[in-house]
C-alpha cells in the first residue's frame, strides 16, 4: 500500500495511492464505517502520523476503501467517486509526514561515501545518528530555500525509515514489527559548516544539517510488504538531468534491523518517526559540484517514486509566521 498526505483545495488530506489515482481516505473511512458508533471520526479525522498510530486497525480500513473504490470503478457508480477519488496529476503532494515526533539521520553508512570524504577514515564501528527539526521538511516541488552567503549547498539521496509501531529496546530480530515503510529523504546540507579553521572545530551539525528546508520527504510512504529487500534497492540523485549519485551493487554498512534496534536503546521510536539511512557516493562534497539558484534536483528511489526540487536563494527576512 501507498499512503500520501495531500492538497485539492485549502485543508491537507491523508491519500491512499492507487495507480494514478488518490483515495481520499477520510472520506472512504467515513463512508465504510459502522454507523452511530463514533467509530467514523475516529477512522477518518486522522493525518499520517495519526494513522500510523492507530496501526493495524488503520491499515485494515484502507484497504477496505481501497478495495471498494475498485469495485465501484468498474460499475455503474464510479461517477459518484469524482468527489473523492482524484488524478496524482491535480493535486499537490504534500510532505508525507510534516509533524513527525523525530527526525534521525545516518551519517557515513556508505563505504563509498566514505571514501569521498576521507580516503583515511575506517568505517564506523557504530551508527552515527544525527537529528533535524521538523522545519527542515519539505514535499515534491517546493522549494529549498537558502541565503545568499550559502556556496557550499550539498545533496544526499536517502532511503528514508518510517515508524509505524511504538518502541524500546527493541531486538533486531522484532525491529522489522516496528517499522511502517519507505520513503524518500533528501539530506541537504551546509559544508560551510563541515569543519571551521580559525581555529579548528569539529562539524557544526546543526548549521550544517538542521536549516529550514533542508529535508525535502516524499512523494509517497511505500508500505514495508512492497519492498522485499530495502538494502539492495538502487538510489539515484539527478542535477539539471547530470546523474550525480548511483548505488548500484552497494548496499548499507548498516542493516534497517541493526539501525531500529541500535537507536531504540537510546530513544522511544514512535509512529511517524522517520530514519534516514545515509547515501552512497557522488555528493557536491566529493564532486566539488555544489549546487546554486535554479537547480533542479531528483531523487529516486526504485519500487518509491521520484522526488523533485529546486534551489532557491532569499534574502533573511524576519517572519513570525
Amino acid at each position: 500500500m501507498r499512503l500520501a498526505t495531500y492538497r485539492k483545495g485549502k485543508a491537507a488530506r491523508l491519500g491512499i495511492v492507487w495507480g494514478d489515482k488518490v483515495i481520499d481516505y477520510n472520506t472512504g473511512a467515513r463512508l465504510m464505517s459502522p454507523k452511530g458508533q463514533g467509530a467514523a471520526k475516529a477512522f477518518s479525522d486522522v493525518d499520517l502520523r495519526g494513522f500510523l498510530s492507530r496501526g493495524a486497525s488503520a491499515i485494515r480500513m484502507a484497504k477496505k476503501v481501497e478495495a471498494w473504490v475498485g469495485k465501484q470503478s468498474a460499475g455503474k457508480s464510479r461517477s459518484s467517486l469524482k468527489s473523492w477519488v482524484f488524478d496524482l496529476a491535480k493535486v499537490k503532494l504534500l510532505p508525507p509526514l510534516n509533524n513527525p515526533p523525530k527526525i534521525l539521520c545516518l551519517a557515513r553508512n556508505y563505504a563509498s561515501h566514505i571514501r569521498e570524504v576521507s580516503e583515511v577514515d575506517p568505517l564506523p564501528e557504530d551508527i552515527l545518528v544525527f537529528m533535524k527539526p521538523g522545519t527542515a521538511i519539505i514535499g515534491p516541488g517546493d522549494p529549498v530555500v537558502i541565503p545568499p552567503e550559502c556556496r557550499l549547498l550539498d545533496h544526499e539521496v536517502e532511503l528514508a525509515l518510517v515508524v509505524g509501531k511504538r518502541g524500546r529496546n527493541i531486538p533486531e530480530e522484532k525491529a522489522m514489527e516496528h517499522l511502517a515503510g519507505y520513503t524518500i529523504l533528501n539530506d541537504i546540507s551546509d559544508r560551510e559548516y563541515r569543519r571551521m579553521k580559525n581555529p579548528p572545530h569539529p562539524v557544526n551539525w546543526f548549521f550544517m544539517k538542521a536549516q529550514d528546508t533542508f529535508a525535502p520527504l516524499g512523494p509517497f510512504l511505500v508500505g514495508k510488504e512492497e519492498i522485499q529487500d530495502p538494502h539492495t534497492l538502487r538510489l539515484r540523485l539527478w542535477v539539471n538531468g547530470e546523474l550525480r549519485q548511483d548505488s548500484a551493487r552497494e548496499e548499507m554498512i548498516f542493516k534497517v534491523p541493526a539501525i531500529l534496534s541500535r537507536i531504540s536503546r537510546f530513544v522511544t521510536l514512535e509512529p511517524g518517526d522517520i530514519i534516514g539511512t545515509g547515501t552512497p557516493t557522488g555528493t557536491s562534497f566529493g564532486t566539488q559540484k555544489y549546487l546554486k539558484r535554479g537547480d533542479v534536483v531528483e531523487c529516486e528511489i526504485e519500487g518509491i517514486g521520484r522526488l523533485r526540487n529546486v534551489i532557491r536563494v532569499e534574502e533573511p527576512v524576519y517572519r513570525t509566521r
